[in-house]
Parts: C-alpha cells; sequence; structure tokens
C-alpha cells in the first residue's frame, strides 16, 4: 500500500450519482447496479490513480481481475447512501476485496491509501523479504494485513516472483562492477535499481523499504 491522490469526480458520476442512489435506496436490492459504479469512465479513471495497481496489496492489474470495490459496504448503516459516492470507490484485486468485512475488522482500524501519508503506511507496514508483517508490532499494521489479506499465499508467491526478478537485476550489476576492476555503481545502474520503488511499479513500498535499507534511496 502506498498513499494516493484521488482525481477528480468522472463525469458520469457528477451527472448520475443522486438518480442512480435514490433509485438503488428506493428498490430495495441489496447490491448496486455493477453497469453503473463499474461504468468505464469510473473504471478507467481508477486505474489511472493507483497506476494500474490494486489499492492495497499495489498487485499490477493488467493481467488479472480486478474489481471495484465498497470501502465502506453498501451492507453497512450508511453503505447504501455511499453506494455510488466517488470517495467510496476504490480499485482492487480479487484477493483484497476479498476482504474481512467491517463488521469484524472496521476501516477505522486499517489504514486507508488516501488518508495515510506514505510516511503514515511505512510507520505500520513493513517486509521480510516477500513477507509483509506490521512495523514494530503496529495494531493498525497487523489489523491492515488481516483486513485486506496482504499476508495471502498467492501474494507472497508473486511478491517473491518480482523479489527474485530484482535479485537477477542486482546480481547483473554486480558481475558488471568485477568485470570492470569492483568499479563504483554507476547512476544509469542506480536508476535501474530505483525503478523498483517508482510509485508505477508493482509493489513499489516493499521496493522502497528494501533499498532504503542498503541506501539505495
Amino acid at each position: 500500500m502506498i498513499h494516493l491522490d484521488r482525481l477528480s469526480k468522472p463525469d458520469i458520476l457528477e451527472a448520475k450519482q443522486k438518480e442512480w442512489t435514490d433509485k438503488f435506496i428506493a428498490s430495495g436490492k441489496s447490491r448496486p447496479d455493477f453497469s453503473k459504479y463499474g461504468h468505464s469512465e469510473i473504471s478507467e479513471t481508477l486505474r489511472s490513480i493507483s497506476f494500474n495497481k490494486c489499492y492495497y496489496c499495489e498487485r499490477k492489474l493488467t493481467d488479472i481481475h480486478s474489481e471495484i470495490d465498497h470501502y465502506i459496504e453498501v451492507s453497512d448503516t450508511t453503505g447504501k447512501a455511499l453506494a455510488f459516492d466517488w470517495e467510496n470507490l476504490f480499485l482492487a484485486c480479487q484477493n483484497c476485496n476479498n476482504k474481512f468485512p467491517n463488521s469484524k475488522i472496521p476501516v477505522n482500524q486499517a489504514l486507508n491509501p488516501f488518508y495515510d501519508s506514505d510516511y503514515e503506511i511505512e510507520s505500520h507496514l513493513t517486509f521480510e523479504n516477500e513477507i509483509i508483517t506490521a512495523q514494530n508490532n503496529s495494531e493498525i499494521g497487523l489489523r491492515t494485513i488481516q483486513k485486506f489479506k496482504l499476508d495471502s499465499d498467492s501474494l507472497d508467491k508473486i511478491r517473491s516472483k518480482h523479489l527474485l526478478n530484482f535479485k537477477d537485476v542486482l546480481l547483473k550489476i554486480r558481475e558488471n562492477q568485477i568485470a570492470n576492476q569492483g568499479r563504483p555503481i554507476s547512476a544509469e545502474e542506480k536508476q535501474i535499481i530505483q525503478k523498483f520503488a517508482q510509485k508505477d511499479a508493482p509493489f513499489s513500498l516493499m521496493f522502497k523499504l528494501l533499498l532504503k535499507k542498503v541506501k539505495y534511496i
């Protein structure tokens, strides 16, 4: 998870939010119409916010199924009124959208990528290789990991694959250094390494914290 800045509300929501909300509440249905809150203009804007990554785990959504998540669930007391609220629509991978309901772990007990800064997120979450853990046994960090299932086997495996790719890059750079009489790392090589921690890169928090440890950023 990293801090995200929400873009302006899509025009379709400016025009239709009240109408859609009123109709949904009046219908008595338990779920809103996905064709409305999943409108292409909405989903495309949500993808742009996170560079096409899950808002919670930072997995790239290019080749996997993505879902639009209601941060405050429509089953909550106030949830129906927020079914088409722009501030309540998040983008998630299937793993993270299968989160623990607010009745078990309320959202105010977990990190929010829009409200919490990168500094605050890094104060509560860290990694041991591909394994996500709570920083200094942070209760908020623990709750965030639990709520969004950030420690699932599937996420561990894909983070591990990205770490192996990262280590391959480091190995090639090290081999080049040895072949050139152990010269210092070049600015170009350092830039290649730092790309793993860019906001548009998958699992950028994991790599940012790793690169901080080895003093590359």
